[in-house]
């Protein structure tokens, strides 16, 4: 029986790479394409239509062409958590027709929660108030019609507000089974069952891929069921499933950033760390294109999901081993999450429980974007000082940077000075009470610590602090449960196989490995160590196999990562 990992490398070798030897060049295009066009000045235009949103189609009820038309953008929008242009197309449907009990079912669809937030109960109210109206405009004998509206009803419910979501998920999978052949009833049933807990109930996450698998049938391009497919088979933990999908979502859907980023929620977990870089960076210059062609304000990051990207594409770029692509998404987080813009605001809809301060975004995007600095620029590392006023996160990273950088010179007494600097950081956070940069902190000063034990030529050392911070990430930030990239960007576990290895324990390092691989397929230094390890033990057909494997997912030279540093 194979393995959860070989499964998905057969699978990988199954189905046709969407990166060329190109691949590099392609995403420096696209995040140079997306500052070009934020530095051009933008006139803020009437209402256009977005184009290479979604294929959806789906009739209101309504004799009027423009306000159909608006009825199936906002419909398209929805499903691609374009979430202020979905509100904005929904009003536009009921402005043109104010008869239309679907277009404006459709503003009060749109004011609700969705996967990615709640609202509050003001935006509750609202909501209710517009799916009331709706109910009286109903056409007599429209049974569909009514049963959408009922379910936003019992969604808004007012006495019901700690079940009203699963209420909801329950009025729509029945709708669901009342009109099995329709595609936009089944879209809309699998999300809604999706939304309470993020997926964590298993029997509503298998129902809801029962109802996309429906759709993906009888439409295998239907971009709604495809986003919502890759979210379920993610939270149900066979991610690979989604693959074949996820791969051509961009190319169906290349207007709608989120849709062109969701692949990389499946390539993420498939280990495709280099095409993860891609579509992520495509995305950012879809999140640009649509500023400008909307006339909205604000630096880039004022998109609400362009964060979301950022950190996707930049941890995809370091596990591939990219270099150049590392880099420029680090020297990108300037362009996009300027310090002057700490004040703005991100484009979230009105409403939202959520809530999202640029000066925190930076933080966050500010302390990961140093880790490539660390690995590829190391003299830019070791050039960066404290700021009086840096967050704590920001020196945790920075420091742990340049003890990276400090390690590909071989300078152990360095690393380990780092190691203390990154250590007295953790305290400052266990005292303050930050739970994410206490663990952060650790993991950083044992990686830091276990590099220079390394260094001065004791694995054994090496070996206790690296399974010391893989058991601290694997309990704080597990990765298969994780549907961001993790707050750490590397599996540290490959790190202690690279120090059982260095000790002479082939064995140990092999059963590290394949432990890594299992929670990081295909990343291609454990395939490395593994490879190396087999051959100690004698298995040299397996060595190749890994080792070539290795060497296709690399995008550096394999050759000049030292064990050091892997």
């Amino acid at each position: 029986m194979k393995t959860a990992a070989a499964a998905i490398a057969t699978l990988m070798l199954a189905i046709p790479t969407v990166v060329g030897a190109d691949a590099t060049a392609q995403g420096l295009g696209y995040i140079c394409g997306a500052e070009q066009t934020a530095a051009r000045h933008v006139i803020p235009t009437p209402a256009v239509m977005l184009t290479g949103v979604g294929n959806g189609a789906s009739p209101a009820d309504t004799a009027n062409p423009q306000a159909q038309a608006w009825y199936v953008e906002g419909l398209n929008l929805y499903h691609a958590f374009n979430h202020n242009e979905a509100r904005a197309a929904f009003a536009k449907a009921a402005e043109l027709d104010p008869k239309c009990a679907l277009c404006e079912w459709g503003v009060a669809l749109g004011l609700g929660p969705t996967l990615n937030y709640g609202v509050t109960e003001d935006e509750t109210a609202l909501a209710l108030s517009h799916a009331q109206r709706a109910k009286t405009l109903l056409k007599p004998g429209d049974a569909r019609a009514a049963g959408l509206i009922d379910a936003l009803i019992v969604r808004y419910a007012k006495d019901k507000p700690l079940v009203r979501d699963l209420d909801f998920g329950k009025a729509m999978d029945e709708l669901a089974r009342r009109y099995p052949a329709d595609d936009e009833v089944a879209n809309l049933a699998a999300h809604a069952l999706m939304i309470p807990g993020r997926g964590g109930n298993p029997v509503a996450v298998a129902r809801a891929s029962e109802l996309i698998k429906g759709v993906l049938a009888r439409h295998p391009d239907d971009t709604a069921a495809i986003h919502y497919y890759i979210h379920a088979t993610e939270f149900a933990g066979h991610p690979a499933e989604a693959l074949p999908y996820a791969e051509k979502l961009a190319g169906l859907a290349p207007g709608a950033s989120h849709l062109v980023h969701m692949a990389a929620h499946t390539l993420m977990h498939v280990g495709q760390y280099e095409q993860v870089a891609i579509v992520d960076a495509q995305a950012l210059k879809v999140d640009a294109d649509t500023e400008a062609r909307l006339g909205y304000a604000g630096p880039l990051s004022s998109q609400m999901y362009y964060q979301h990207n950022y950190t996707f594409g930049l941890a995809g770029a370091l596990m591939a081993g990219d270099a150049k692509l590392s880099l420029k998404y680090a020297d990108h987080a300037d362009v996009a999450f300027p310090a002057s813009a700490d004040n703005g605001k991100v484009m979230v809809p009105a409403g939202l429980t959520r809530v999202m301060r640029p000066q925190e975004i930076r933080t966050t995007i500010d302390a990961r974007s140093l880790v490539a600095y660390g690995r590829y620029a190391p003299a830019r590392a070791l050039a960066m000082t404290d700021g009086a006023n840096d967050p704590r996160l920001v020196r945790i990273y920075r420091h742990y940077a340049r003890g990276e950088a400090l390690a590909a010179q071989g300078d152990a007494a360095g690393v380990r000075r780092e190691a203390d600097k990154v250590a007295a950081l953790l305290a400052e956070s266990q005292k303050a009470g930050e739970s994410g940069a206490e663990d952060v902190a650790s993991i950083a000063a044992d990686v830091l610590n276990g590099r220079a034990a390394l260094l001065s030529h004791d694995p054994a050392k090496a070996a206790e602090l690296f399974a010391r911070a893989a058991q601290r990430q694997e309990k704080a930030f597990p990765f298969a449960k994780n549907f961001d990239p993790p707050p750490w960007w590397y599996p540290v576990r490959r790190s202690l196989a690279a120090a059982d290895l260095a000790a002479g324990k082939p064995d140990d390092a092999v059963r590290e490995a394949k432990a890594s691989l299992a929670g990081w397929p295909q990343d291609a230094l454990a395939l490395r160590i593994l490879s190396q390890a087999e051959a100690k033990q004698g298995h040299a057909a397996e060595a190749k196999q890994h080792m070539a494997e290795a060497r296709r997912d690399w995008r550096g030279d394999l050759g000049k990562v030292s064990l050091d540093l892997t």
